[in-house]
């Protein structure tokens, strides 16, 4: 039952991620209107034919600006992830590896790293270096790694005790060519499934910047900063909040079901 169900987990995350993927590139077939195109007569629309879900306060395109929305998020989540993974995997391998004083200074620093609040040192830098996607993906991305470089930490140190590793030393292989083609390999696994789970994560930390207006900026549709634009109108506009959380809500749980659907599977291999 748990091998079916976690076939099942990668099944359902792993659809729905595609096809929010291809939404995404797809964005200028899929939407209905410009994202950005102002019309006040068409203000606070409900649902439509003609608007499928709703208009905005300026008489934007809800749905139009949903999928141009889901082009950042995505961008972030992955981009941010991928920053993350860099810095953990390389400090992570080594520590591991070199061990003695190098594994503990790296490890020193990773736990004053986790001493501070994430989320106010990240409004701190954001508000210190500005607040393009490119800035808010480096600010997620390196305050984000000290997971991954304990993961993959741990990993070096089961893994370089094996024959394969001992025979690579004894056949004269440099360090640098037994971490990046021998151990590194074989300690993926686990730091996939991380990255799976960090990128909903991401997307929850860069909806939360975009609504305190210190993420993406507007005109720029995020899903994060379409909240803040319905703050005002929450009473009268019930589509303005729904529609954006739903997107939030099944993105992060479609990667959140694949992460642990890869985890159960893994664990079995």
């Amino acid at each position: 039952m748990r091998r079916r169900a976690a076939d099942l987990w990668v099944r359902i995350g792993g659809g729905v991620i595609v096809a929010l993927a291809v939404l995404a590139v797809a964005a200028p077939s899929a939407a209905t209107h410009d994202p950005n195109a102002i019309d006040l007569l068409e203000a606070l629309q409900p649902p439509s034919a003609l608007h499928w879900l709703g208009t905005d306060s300026l008489g934007r395109d809800l749905y139009s600006r949903l999928v141009f929305g889901a082009r950042i998020s995505l961008l972030v989540g992955v981009g941010a992830i991928g920053v993350a993974m860099l810095i953990g995997t390389a400090l992570g391998l080594a520590a591991g590896w070199y061990g003695g004083w190098v594994d503990s200074a790296l490890m020193r620093f990773v736990d004053v790293m986790l001493c501070f609040p994430t989320f106010f040192l990240l409004l701190a830098i954001v508000a210190l270096i500005g607040q393009s996607v490119a800035n808010i993906i480096l600010i997620i991305g390196v305050t984000g790694w000290m997971g991954v470089a304990r993961l993959v930490r741990a990993e070096v140190l089961s893994l370089k005790e094996r024959e394969f590793i001992q025979a690579a030393r004894v056949l004269g292989f440099g360090a640098g060519r037994i971490m990046w083609r021998h151990l590194l390999p074989n300690a993926l696994s686990p730091v996939l499934v991380s990255a799976t789970l960090g990128i909903g994560s991401a997307i929850l930390v860069e909806s939360g910047l975009s609504f305190l207006g210190l993420g993406v900026q507007p005109p720029t549709p995020s899903w994060g900063n379409l909240l803040i634009d319905a703050k005002g109108t929450l009473g009268v506009a019930w589509w303005l909040t729904l529609y954006p959380g739903l997107a939030i809500l099944c993105t992060v749980l479609a990667f959140n079901l694949l992460g642990e659907g890869l985890r159960e599977r893994l664990g079995r291999s």
